[in-house]
């Protein structure tokens, strides 16, 4: 599964690159955040607390991270944040 996510950040114009070919998403500060929590499998909720900040803001993070690489799911966001630290 990993290699189709690879594959998808190397043709998909979603993933835009960087000077060096690799796929270069763009996330604030706090969406990096609301993401390094997701990944552990997290509620809104639980990371809401965790950041401070209420679920209705995680969820609108979410939402900007989905649409930021084009994927629809939270396990698809966890899968693709575990392929973009390692080295393509």
């Amino acid at each position: 599964m990993d290699q189709l996510f690879i594959k998808n950040m190397n043709t998909n114009p979603a993933f835009p690159k960087n000077n060096k070919g690799k796929p270069a998403l763009k996330f604030t500060n706090r969406e990096a955040d609301v993401l390094s929590l997701l990944i552990y499998g997290l509620t809104n909720k639980e990371i809401g607390r965790q950041l401070g900040i209420s679920d209705h803001t995680v969820r609108d993070h979410i939402s900007s991270i989905l649409k930021k690489t084009n994927t629809t799911s939270r396990v698809e966001l966890a899968v693709l944040s575990s392929t973009m630290k390692r080295p393509l």
